[in-house]
């Protein structure tokens, strides 16, 4: 069993249009509406896959029913803390005649303390049960504090349960000062902005991401969109990457790929960096948010470099 932890789920609402012209009066052809959230999208590709896993998120009598009524329809093990104000509704716009994806994220519900405290006890409830793996995923909605990464992390730790994380901003900065999270999974961008430099090329990746490792077990699952993604450890690095597609959305491709790591038991470190880029391959050539299943992962068409060339620049890598 896998337990994600998503502090801001959302509805994610995509509209697909032709030509999306910013100012002007768009027509969207399609509309679609999908159980949202990063965790929740984790929990999702992972039962969508045959992997047991269970989705905690907050949730209100309206917006949040939905949201759990959805995952109940597909599959997904919830659970749910009560709070008064509704969860977010994202807004994704996709122009099919360039592949370009614009989002408008809510900030989300503002939770109280008594509310705060019932998702906490939600939360201790199902990490005590040993799950594989703890996931926290996402950004946190006002009320919740600074602390609620590290609080997390010092949950995992007292019951020996790993915990994996992704977020950015001050969530990643306080759990990455924590120092209790074993895996950590930035996109180039996420680590750019929590290191204060440009990293260009894998040598610079590979150390900025050892920056953040302080467990001596841990590990960065670095997205480097297009370009594949590394996996890094205290003294060995891998690239991998998949043959260029045409991208349909990439919302919830990064969320995927990390589900696509977790999957993967009794595998070596290449052997999940293959499945976690197979995962999110296959995630960007479907609509909307939705979960890759079984028959659109093409595992075999990964490529995998250990201890990758340092000099090599991030914008050359290509399978």
């Amino acid at each position: 069993m896998i337990v994600t932890v998503t502090a801001n789920p959302s509805i994610d609402v995509t509209l697909s249009t032709s030509g999306f012209a910013v100012g002007e009066v768009n027509r969207a052809h399609d509309v679609r509406r999908d159980p949202a959230g990063k965790g929740v999208n984790v929990a999702r590709a992972l039962a969508r896959n045959g992997v047991e896993a269970t989705a905690v998120y907050p949730a209100d009598a309206s917006t949040g029913l939905d949201l759990s009524t959805m995952l109940r329809a597909a599959g997904v093990r919830s659970a749910s803390a009560a709070i008064a104000h509704p969860i977010r509704t994202n807004i994704t716009v996709v122009d099919d005649r360039t592949g370009r994806t614009t989002k408008i994220n809510e900030p989300g519900p503002a939770v109280t303390e008594e509310e705060a405290r019932a998702l906490s006890e939600l939360i201790g409830e199902h990490v005590s049960a040993s799950p594989r793996w703890l996931v926290a995923c996402g950004s946190v909605p006002p009320g919740l504090g600074a602390d609620f990464y590290p609080a997390l992390g010092r949950l995992a730790l007292h019951f020996g349960v790993p915990l994996a994380v992704d977020t950015s901003g001050a969530p990643l900065t306080a759990i990455i000062a924590a120092g209790t999270a074993t895996l950590v999974k930035p996109n180039l961008e996420e680590l750019e902005e929590l290191l204060g430099r440009s990293l260009t090329t894998v040598g610079d990746v590979v150390a900025g991401a050892r920056e953040l490792l302080q467990l001596p077990e841990a590990r960065a699952l670095v997205s480097l969109g297009e370009h594949g993604a590394l996996l890094v450890t205290a003294h060995a690095s891998w690239w991998a990457g998949a043959p260029a597609v045409v991208p349909l959305s990439t919302v919830g491709a990064g969320d995927s790929t990390l589900a696509g790591y977790l999957s993967a038991v009794d595998a070596t470190e290449a052997e999940r960096l293959a499945t976690a880029v197979a995962w999110g391959t296959a995630a960007v050539q479907l609509p909307g948010s939705e979960a890759p299943g079984p028959d659109s992962l093409h595992l075999d068409d990964v490529s995998v470099v250990e201890d990758p060339d340092p000099t090599l620049p991030i914008g050359e890598l290509s399978a």
